[in-house]
């Protein structure tokens, strides 16, 4: 059973940065933002970022959480992640001089929401259930922690088509903070929270998605929710 989860982790995170790939090629090759907007947002964000990971949640009976073993120094390492990324890189003060409307930002959290769980589910749902006895093992737990990062790496060095390997390695500084985190604290959805703060400010900073199609973003948003409370009911009459 094991060797089965691994293997379709696996060739789940390998769908994963196919999928993420393919988005980047029809934005930039294609021109085709309405297109390109549909495939990342509900494709891949929505059904590969999201089902995926549901789904072998549930067929092989993975909790979100487990026990924390030290939330001090997961809460530590969380706050550098976030000060780090935000405060330290100067991303948060970009913010601050744009000015965003409440309107546009809700779009930029409608949009991020699914990306971010997405990467989330993956980080620090699939790879935690692939690394057998982390929790007790130490050489499993440093694994553990370069696997994070090196996904987070890999991730934003494909979402630059292979051209920004200075990004992909600041956010596999920002994955490796996170994971000593998520080894600490084990809880899914604190370091997914941490995370889903750290890609918004840095996205509103970047100021890249003015214009992406408000529908699509809440139709994927709406996906990934719907996913999510499935999960949610499915789990809750199961008990």
């Amino acid at each position: 059973m094991k060797r089965k989860s691994t293997t379709l982790v696996i060739l789940s995170i390998a769908v994963f940065y196919i999928g993420w790939g393919i988005s980047q090629l029809i934005s930039i090759k294609t021109q085709q933002l309405l297109l390109s907007s549909l495939f990342f947002s509900i494709v891949f964000t929505g059904l590969i970022g999201s089902f995926i990971p549901i789904f072998l949640k549930n067929r092989f009976h993975w909790n979100y959480n487990k026990s924390a073993s030290n939330k001090i120094a997961g809460y530590l390492f969380l706050i550098v992640a976030i000060l780090f990324s935000t405060i330290l890189s100067g991303a948060l003060f970009n913010v601050i001089e744009l000015r965003y409307s409440w309107n546009l930002m809700l779009k930029y959290i409608l949009l991020f929401f699914p990306m971010s769980l997405g990467i989330g589910l993956f980080a620090f749902l699939l790879i935690p259930n692939t690394i057998q006895d982390w929790e007790k093992n130490k050489i499993n737990s440093v694994l553990l922690i370069i696997s994070i990062s090196i996904f987070f790496f890999l991730s934003f060095f494909i979402d630059s088509l292979l051209q920004d390997i200075e990004l992909a390695a600041t956010m596999g500084v920002i994955g490796l903070l996170l994971g000593v985190s998520y080894l600490f604290l084990r809880n899914f959805w604190i370091v997914y929270s941490a995370l889903f703060i750290i890609m918004l400010v840095n996205t509103l900073a970047d100021n890249k998605y003015d214009e992406y199609n408000y529908g699509i973003v809440v139709i994927s948003t709406l996906l990934s929710l719907t996913i999510l409370t499935f999960d949610f009911i499915k789990n809750r009459n199961l008990k």
